[in-house]
């Protein structure tokens, strides 16, 4: 004997749950006539009526109700794989999002040592926008800064203060007038990331109310804002975390031990219900968070 299909099968599975060969069209999404024809050609395969009209329903005949029973049971097992098989693929994979300044200078750098940890989880990391209000729709994690209370619909972890202060090569000091106090850093070359309001927030905060700053270089990427800091472009204020490699060469130098933006945070945003792999890379965050100087390093959200 020919053994019926899957879909006829399915078809009849659903038309026994639902009670009506309208409600299995449309959740089938199919039309109410390829349902019947689904019908017809199973009780053809079996030789054995599964159905009796009655009125606008159907009934199941003694058979059709044992068939329908076992297929429900045999269904519900195929889902059962498939959803377990999709969990353990997706616990399996991590998508981070990552503020480009973080993940080139912070989390790239760091990166191998998760990967040896936890060599069966395979990640992708893309790109974030700064003050993102919630995870993006295509990661899992979330890196970036906000200030004060984070605004993000998510669990948190916070990573290291994005507290910033005044840096400038020694390439650039060797020909700048002396800096003896925070006030002679309105008479330099100051260079700006994205806009010039967190230099004028840097002068109020230090009791300088110096008239609207808008001359100086603008940069859209801290990557580029530090390399023309390098260069010896002019002033920069910077987080010493995203810079720690040119604090150590020497290639920068903090001036004054004066910070502003000391409200500002580094996070990680997560699910409220994570899986194995964005628990593991939390975990390591939080670690290597840890190991950072006390003066840069966060804590953990209440």
């Amino acid at each position: 004997m020919p053994r019926p299909s899957l879909s006829a099968l399915k078809t009849f599975e659903v038309v026994a749950y639902s009670g009506s060969l309208t409600a299995a069209a449309a959740i089938l999404s199919v039309t109410q006539s390829a349902v019947s024809h689904q019908l017809r050609r199973l009780e053809t395969v079996l030789g054995a009526r599964l159905i009796t009209r009655q009125g606008r329903g159907i009934c199941l005949t003694p058979r059709g109700a044992q068939l329908a029973e076992e297929l429900r049971e045999g269904f519900t097992r195929i889902d059962t794989a498939v959803d377990t098989f999709v969990r353990q693929q997706s616990s399996s994979q991590l998508r981070i999002g990552c503020l480009p300044s973080v993940a080139v200078r912070w989390l790239i750098p760091r990166l191998s040592r998760f990967r040896q940890q936890h060599p069966g989880i395979s990640i992708s990391l893309q790109y974030a926008g700064a003050l993102e209000e919630r995870l993006p729709r295509d990661a899992d994690v979330l890196i970036t800064w906000q200030d004060a209370a984070p605004t993000v619909a998510a669990e948190r972890l916070r990573l290291f203060s994005g507290a910033t202060w005044p840096v400038a090569s020694p390439l650039y000091l060797e020909q700048a007038a002396p800096l003896h106090t925070p006030g002679d850093l309105l008479n330099q070359e100051l260079l700006h990331d994205e806009t010039y309001r967190p230099w004028q927030q840097w002068f109020r905060r230090h009791g300088l109310m110096p008239p609207m700053i808008d001359t100086g270089v603008l940069y859209q990427d801290f990557n580029l804002l530090s390399a023309a800091a390098v260069a010896g472009q002019g002033v920069a204020l910077c987080p010493p975390v995203l810079i720690e490699n040119e604090l150590a060469q020497g290639t920068l130098v903090r001036l004054f031990d004066a910070p502003a933006n000391e409200e500002r945070g580094y996070w990680l945003f997560y699910r409220p219900d994570p899986t194995a792999a964005m628990t593991a890379f939390r975990d390591w965050l939080a670690a290597e968070a840890s190991a950072l100087p006390c003066d840069t390093r966060g804590t953990d959200a209440p």
